[in-house]
């Protein structure tokens, strides 16, 4: 299985080295995710050295326009780890992040001691396996941290706008991506984490053929938009009032 999960990425890697990047979604979950990373390190002490693990090197490794471990490189007491399934990702990492140290592996069998992270940030890698094996994941993520370490867990979830976008798009789900039930996915951190804050993001993802307006607008109008979107998304009343709208999940718990 970790041998056909890992050859599936490694030929995802190749095509999308070859893409261009749209350019409205890069800025908008780029900036998303560091946002998300931002609101869990404020329960992370930083008075001491701070070891973050990332379970995908994706963004570091391919679609470098949205890395976020790069961006903390020049933090002196932060030891910067990555894990990736494929190895042409975890060699793109690699060469470009130079301050991370890089390993090749499941995060279903994390290669790494109990208590060994003060944060982990799985900025939507756990929806990239099925749902029934979420628990031996999020048990592997607690075993890693240490003692009142932070998760900052994001992933696909299926709301009600999400399942009218794929229905129009006809969008099956595939061996890459997974659609999870939002219930389920939080009684299952629930039972080993405390979550201390959630939110519902991912909502321009969600708008059929959205994009292709966002594509067309002038950054100067753009942007901002986007800005904006991310305040609501990340405001306390997000998964209140956008539950149903949006695509994307984020909770950020601490290790019971």
């Amino acid at each position: 299985m970790k041998n056909k999960n890992a050859e599936l990425w490694n030929k995802e890697a190749v095509k999308s080295l070859n893409l261009k990047p749209i350019e409205w979604f890069v800025y908008y979950i780029g900036n998303s995710y560091i946002r998300a990373t931002e609101k869990g390190l404020k329960y992370v002490n930083l008075k001491s050295k701070t070891n973050i693990l990332k379970t995908d090197l994706w963004n570091e490794g391919i679609e470098y326009q949205r890395d976020i471990l790069g961006k903390y490189q020049s933090y002196e007491n932060f030891n910067l780890y990555g894990i990736d399934i494929s190895h042409i990702v975890c060699s793109c990492a690699k060469s470009r992040v130079k301050k991370i140290h890089v390993a090749c592996g499941d995060i279903r069998n994390l290669p790494f001691k109990d208590n060994s992270f003060d944060m982990i940030l799985d900025l939507s890698t756990l929806d990239h396996i099925p749902e029934n094996q979420v628990m031996d994941v999020l048990q592997e993520y607690k075993r890693v941290l240490k003692k009142d370490g932070i998760l900052v867990l994001i992933f696909w979830y299926n709301s009600l706008l999400v399942k009218v976008r794929r229905y129009i798009k006809r969008e099956r789900e595939s061996n890459t991506q997974y659609y999870f039930s939002l219930k389920s996915i939080k009684n299952n951190v629930k039972d080993l984490f405390d979550i201390v804050e959630e939110y519902c993001i991912g909502t321009l993802l969600c708008v059929p053929y959205l994009g292709r307006i966002l594509n067309r607008l002038p950054i100067f109008v753009r942007n901002p938009l986007i800005n904006l979107t991310l305040n609501l998304e990340y405001s306390k009343i997000s998964r209140f009032i956008l539950k149903n709208f949006a695509g994307l999940y984020v909770i950020i718990a601490r290790k019971s």
